[in-house]
């Protein structure tokens, strides 16, 4: 859906049919929403502007409007998004505004002045670096995460804010010395060498305000941007460095692949850099962005080694034949039968895998692995596996795939049939109190590679993320509530003849850690 969709519902043109495939697909599209409340934010902003009780003062202030944006380079086609609503909130002082309200209350379009309407039109609004707030901004918390460290020093406010798991809350952070390896959600790195601030804008987004930094970005987090107050710049590559004085003028180095490079305001077209160039952009906002010599090779390109604990539990089920199943992991659980006693009618079968053995269920069979005490439902793991549903299996087979624990406090991870929690083929993950349901089919005759990882502590919205063939899922819908709490005991794949799924799994991994994103995607590869 468009923005043009988006404009039409807004300004009240659409009927009944219209507004509710509107409203519907903002319920499942959480970039959608972030887009509805920039433009609601703009109609908002235009009422203000324009309202017909202001008349002896209009014109005047118009006026003074169109010189302000003039002066941000408007008439470059270009200026901050902030910008229009740093005049309101002078104006009307600041307004929060959330996706919903805008559904509740509808908003029509005030546009009083055919003239400041044609201008705006032709203004390409764009997130403000200087202040960390744009369009894309998400409320999500926990978007990346210091991987590893060297001599590493915050700010005494920043450490204030920060976990004992080294996920990076929202906000401008100070490193006053050292450097620290962020990992994005995305599966895109950034090395932050001190002193520098900065801020974890989204999944793939960052801004730095000075400082200095190398980002590595594999192909699944293309697009990876980095924001300064001068410079914006969208991989298209793998490695590029960026520098950012305390004056906030900025230099890009591109080491590897290309990168797309445009001011932050002003003069905002876009130059493609590729490797073994560079290029600053300083105060002077009208000039085109400056090329500079390449000193790429100054920045600093690794930091240690990765590290990470083998899985605690492994199931390749690649034994051709048998009926004992081969326990590869890290903790001490015995080989598993894949039969379990007096219940040949209700285990699943073996087959071909994604990658040699694997095991295929019908709707009611099972296969249980009893667990020892280090499995704890209320701590930090990862769940990862290769599972295949036909695509035209229905909601009377069931959906459910795992059940990571006993009775009511568990983990369950079930694929959506019948629709009436989201999209079909979606995954639907719950534990006590709270769920959450992703977006991607995966009930379409394909293997997928399928994970969740869970970072501890409370919150599902901030602190569950579900991937699917290596990418961050989008949220569909989210409840937050208790999670379940103490030993697992238990990890039961399939479900009972109403609930099981019908389909194949293989290559199945429990980590008693939230594993990095990169690790889940080399999994998935």
């Amino acid at each position: 859906m468009d923005s043009e969709h988006l404009e039409a519902y807004l300004s009240g043109e659409l009927d009944e049919r219209g507004r509710r495939q509107v409203e519907h697909a903002l319920r499942l599209d959480a970039d959608l929403r972030a887009s509805f409340v920039v433009q609601a934010q703009m109609e908002a902003a235009l009422r203000v502007l324009l309202a017909a009780d202001r008349e002896d003062e209009s014109a005047a202030f118009r006026e003074g409007v169109l010189a302000r944006l003039r002066s941000e380079g408007a008439g470059e086609r270009s200026f901050a998004r902030s910008v229009l609503l740093e005049i309101v909130e002078e104006r009307e002082g600041p307004r929060e505004a959330r996706w919903p309200d805008y559904l509740k209350t509808g908003l029509i379009s005030a546009v009083a002045s055919v003239g400041l309407l044609l201008i705006l039109q032709s203004i390409i609004f764009q997130p403000s670096p200087e202040d960390g707030t744009g369009p894309a901004r998400r409320s999500e918390s926990f978007s990346a995460r210091v991987e590893r460290s060297e001599d590493l020093r915050w700010g005494s406010e920043s450490l204030r804010r920060l976990g004992e798991d080294g996920w990076l809350p929202g906000g401008i952070l100070q490193l006053e010395a050292g450097s620290a390896l962020l990992a994005f959600n995305s599966g895109a790195t950034a090395l932050v060498e001190g002193p520098a601030e900065f801020s974890v804008e989204s999944t793939n987004r960052l801004f730095l305000k000075h400082g200095r930094l190398v980002a590595e970005v594999p192909p699944m987090a293309t697009g990876f941007t980095v924001n300064t107050p001068r410079l914006n710049a969208i991989d298209l590559g793998t490695r590029f460095g960026i520098t950012v004085d305390e004056e906030g003028n900025s230099e890009l180095h591109v080491m590897e692949g290309t990168v797309s490079a445009s001011r932050s305001s002003g003069n905002t077209v876009s130059t493609i850099v590729r490797e073994g160039l560079a290029v600053a952009a300083d105060s002077r906002v009208r000039t085109a962005l400056a090329p500079v010599p390449y000193a790429g090779d100054s920045f600093r390109l690794r930091l240690g080694s990765p590290s990470a604990a083998p899985p605690a539990l492994r199931f390749a089920f690649d034994e051709s034949s048998g009926a004992i199943l081969e326990h590869g992991g890290a903790r001490k659980i015995f080989d598993i039968p894949l039969v379990a006693s007096g219940e040949l009618d209700r285990s699943p079968r073996r087959a071909a895998g994604r990658s040699g053995g694997g095991l295929v269920f019908q709707a009611g069979e099972t296969l249980d692995i009893p667990l020892t005490h280090e499995f704890v439902l209320d701590e930090p793991h990862t769940l990862a596996f290769w599972i295949k549903l036909p695509a035209d299996i229905d909601a009377e087979h069931g959906g459910e795939i795992l059940v990571y624990g006993r009775d009511e406090a568990a983990w369950r991870l079930a694929c959506d049939l019948g629709g009436g929690t989201g999209r079909r083929g979606a995954l639907h993950i719950d534990g006590g109190g709270a769920a959450a349901v992703g977006t991607t089919d995966v009930a379409d005759g394909r293997w997928h590679h399928v994970a969740y990882r869970y970072l501890g502590g409370r919150g599902v919205s901030s602190r569950l993320h579900l991937f699917v063939d290596g990418r961050l899922e989008s949220l569909s819908e989210i409840a937050d509530g208790p999670l379940p709490a103490g030993r697992a005991g238990n990890l039961r794949l399939g479900g009972s003849p109403g609930e099981g799924f019908h389909g194949w799994i293989d290559e199945l991994q429990l980590h008693l850690e939230a594993i990095p994103t990169t690790m889940i995607q080399s999994l998935a590869e």
